[in-house]
């Protein structure tokens, strides 16, 4: 989303924007590749970020506990330094700024400790409206990770002018961690552009040597086990199992994460190398999904409003999803696509059956799926609704 503002012609027009963000090269990158305009300052900084462990499965159990409570320690302790840290730090940057609103873009919450900073230095610079953007579903106090932040959270929860989610099961789960009233909370669904397709279907099964006379499926996300890869994979043995290979469809799993060599142990030893083709890298995802007959994204947890979603939705591609987060509010079950219960492997099993065997569903799912996004998840919807709250407030 943060790409689709620096591009508004609507919010460049109307408001001077600057973005201040933590520098790593990575995210330079892809700001440079997504974002063509140049009506904007940028100013790459330098705060502190979390520290990283590794995993410690090696040990015996005994010796991972061990470790674990001294990390724990280690990052509560860690947190509130750096917090004080980038707190100044963020001070002297909005000091060289004259700020009326500082939106603040999280992917969770807690998440990045940089943005406890960003509302305790805004405060503390006279900056008297922020907005705080909430991109996955808020953690409670369960963990006693959590307890310490619970000081930090209420000072957040004071300051901060409104919360924004992009879905109604995130916005719920913030305003019960938060204890938040009605009034410091909105939804605004993300929205997605509408982008040109620079291949076509069947140049695009050539590139990739796809099998000709399939359908295809695709999953467009980071291989990690959140994502449910693993899952989909035991739904495709079961068709392999008991279909020819011309009759199922074929898979194609694009990106990149700590699972990919579980999920290629898991190809190669249940012979799907022909049902299924892993690349950690597509220039242009709606390329795939144009390719596509229908998207796949079989997440069990760690969601909030998949963008994969509403874009397969814009091409009128049909969505497998799951009944987590806010996937349900995107996909209408027996509409615009199927939903199934996360976990479980079965019921995609059921889904991937019901569109192998009825292409009238398909067709009828396709149609839907593209009137619902121009209804409700436009690029331009959603940037008309920050457009007014930036106006009001």
């Amino acid at each position: 989303m943060i790409a689709h503002f620096l591009n508004s012609e609507l919010i460049l027009n109307n408001f001077d924007i600057s973005i201040g963000y933590n520098f790593s090269e990575e995210y330079e990158q892809g700001l440079n590749q997504k974002v063509s305009t140049s009506g904007f300052s940028k100013y790459p900084l330098k705060l502190k970020k979390q520290p990283f462990f590794k995993s410690h499965t090696t040990y015996p159990l005994l010796i991972q506990l061990v470790l674990r409570f001294f990390e724990g320690l280690y990052i509560n302790l860690y947190k509130y330094y750096s917090v004080f840290i980038n707190t100044i730090l963020l001070i002297r940057f909005y000091k060289k700024l004259d700020i009326d609103i500082l939106h603040i873009n999280n992917g969770g919450y807690p998440a990045a400790y940089s943005c406890y900073s960003a509302v305790i230095a805004a405060k503390i610079c006279g900056i008297k409206k922020i907005i705080y953007v909430v991109n996955n579903i808020a953690s409670d106090y369960k963990r006693p990770s959590r307890w310490l932040d619970y000081p930090l959270d209420f000072i957040i929860k004071r300051w901060v002018t409104i919360f924004i989610t992009g879905s109604e099961h995130a916005g719920e789960m913030l305003k019960k961690v938060l204890n938040l009233e009605d009034k410091k909370y909105l939804k605004i669904n993300n929205g997605a552009e509408i982008q040109k397709i620079t291949i076509t279907k069947e140049e695009f099964k050539g590139k990739y040597k796809i099998p000709r006379g399939r359908l295809i499926g695709s999953v467009g996300a980071i291989l990690e086990k959140n994502k449910g890869h693993i899952f989909l994979l035991q739904a495709i043995l079961k068709m392999k199992n008991q279909y020819a290979n011309d009759l199922i469809p074929f898979f194609i799993f694009a990106g990149s994460g700590s699972e990919k060599n579980n999920l290629e142990r898991y190809i190669v030893r249940n012979e799907l190398t022909d049902n299924v083709l892993m690349i950690d890298y597509i220039p242009d995802i709606y390329n795939l999904l144009n390719a596509s007959d229908f998207v796949i994204l079989p997440s069990i947890c760690n969601e909030d409003f998949p963008f994969i979603v509403i874009e397969a939705m814009s091409l009128g591609k049909p969505v497998i999803g799951t009944y987590i987060a806010g996937m349900p509010e995107q996909i209408v079950n027996g509409r615009t696509g199927i939903l199934v219960k996360p976990n479980n492997s079965e019921e995609i099993y059921q889904a991937l059956i019901s569109l192998l065997f009825n292409p009238k569903i398909i067709n009828l799912y396709s149609e839907n799926a593209k009137i619902r996004f121009y209804e409700l998840f436009e690029l331009d919807i959603c940037l008309k609704k920050y457009y007014n709250l930036y106006s009001t407030i």
